[in-house]
């Protein structure tokens, strides 16, 4: 009596369906992955600037004095001291010293090469924080209201956009807002998520 051989190892049948739904197991979870890769950055980047005003207001009201929250465009940061240390840093946070000096409170966040700031009429707003912790606009002395930052991927279409707006110098909220040929609503949007 000869005993049965037993089979080792796979058949190529099985072996080609094994590799066709790992592909579309691939297919599908990459673009996933993507779209939850940089909408992670985009929050963070968000959350990093919200830090940046939290620490900006803090300070202002901790050394009584004015403090700047600075724009990536030269010109939204004034020409004053404080201005001019910002350069185009957006979201460094800087204050006088004793010495009337710029002082770095708060980096620059750092911004991934896949997420774009506005630029021009859309760049990150420049504010000052007075000692009474309420912020305005460089050169106005009016409690802020509207749109702070746009940071935006277009690696992704929806919900592309962290928006930051600001309430009356103070309050700070963040939205997610899908768009592909504009950036976020100057005013925050009543059906903000």
């Amino acid at each position: 009596m000869h005993g049965m051989t037993t089979q080792n190892g796979l058949t190529l049948v099985e072996l080609v369906v094994t590799l066709a739904v790992a592909a579309i197991l691939l297919a599908v979870a990459v673009p996933a992955y993507t779209n939850l890769m940089v909408s992670g950055r985009l929050t963070t980047t968000a959350n990093d600037f919200v830090a940046a005003l939290n620490q900006a207001r803090a300070e202002a009201v901790r050394r009584n004095t004015t403090v700047i929250f600075c724009s990536n465009s030269s010109a939204e940061n004034g020409t004053s001291v404080l201005g001019n240390a910002c350069i185009s840093q957006a979201g460094a946070v800087y204050v006088l010293d004793s010495d009337a000096m710029p002082v770095a409170l708060y980096e620059a966040p750092l911004i991934p090469d896949d997420l774009s700031l506005g630029t021009g009429d859309d760049a990150v707003t420049a504010l000052t924080y007075s000692g009474n912790g309420l912020a305005s606009l460089v050169g106005d002395g009016a409690p802020y209201s509207g749109l702070i930052a746009d940071i935006s991927s277009s690696r992704i279409s929806d919900n592309n956009h962290r928006c930051l707006y600001m309430a009356t110098g103070s309050s700070i909220s963040s939205c997610s807002f899908s768009s592909t040929d504009q950036g976020c609503p100057s005013s925050e949007p009543t059906t903000c998520h």
